[in-house]
């Protein structure tokens, strides 16, 4: 009997001193919060989408012109070349030559300069609707206890491999921006 109360005896000195222990450790720090996002399907429901669309659209088209008119006149001016070739005298087909080739180059640099211009023309536009869309991100990341948030998408690289869908924070940005996901599909 003495045996018994004195091993309950040691027992409870064990449990009360292990309880004790584990109320001085440090509590555990709160999970580790990542959400994910994709900035293109947002940008895909915004209105002034289509706006920045349609003015890149006819930028771009204005480049394509301009272009388009430089070809003709260096086709033209081949033609042109092809046609008198026979009467032209050795020193004129040399002009004649050179002036080709220079026009040749600086079509091939407007080519450059235009594709230049479309990309700087593209970030320009899309540059506040990316940082109208980051502010709304960072909202709804504080508010939810978000530490990070990644983009789900970079082009058609995926940045994010794998994710639950619960961490998708996209639909709460779309809210924040004033815009309702559920009317419908993507515009």
């Amino acid at each position: 009997m003495q045996k018994r109360l004195f091993l309950t005896l040691i027992l409870t000195a064990l449990l009360f001193s292990v309880e004790a222990q584990e109320a001085s450790l440090p509590t555990q720090p709160s999970p580790l919060k990542i959400g994910y996002t994709n900035v293109e399907y947002i940008l895909g429901f915004l209105p002034e989408t289509k706006k920045i669309e349609s003015e890149y659209a006819s930028f771009e088209k204005q480049l394509k012109n301009q272009l388009e008119a430089k070809i003709e006149e260096f086709q033209q001016k081949g033609q042109t070349f092809q046609q008198g070739y026979e009467a032209m005298t050795e020193a004129v087909r040399k002009q004649k030559q050179l002036e080709l080739q220079q026009l040749q180059k600086n079509l091939e640099q407007l080519h450059l300069d235009a594709q230049e211009k479309l990309a700087n023309k593209h970030t320009s536009l899309l540059k506040p609707l990316y940082e109208k869309i980051q502010s709304k991100i960072e909202e709804v990341a504080k508010e939810n206890g978000y530490i990070y948030v990644f983009n789900a998408k970079t082009g058609s690289i995926p940045v994010l491999l794998y994710a639950s869908e619960e961490h998708n924070i996209s639909e709460q940005v779309l809210k924040k921006l004033g815009v309702s996901p559920d009317k419908g599909k993507k515009k």
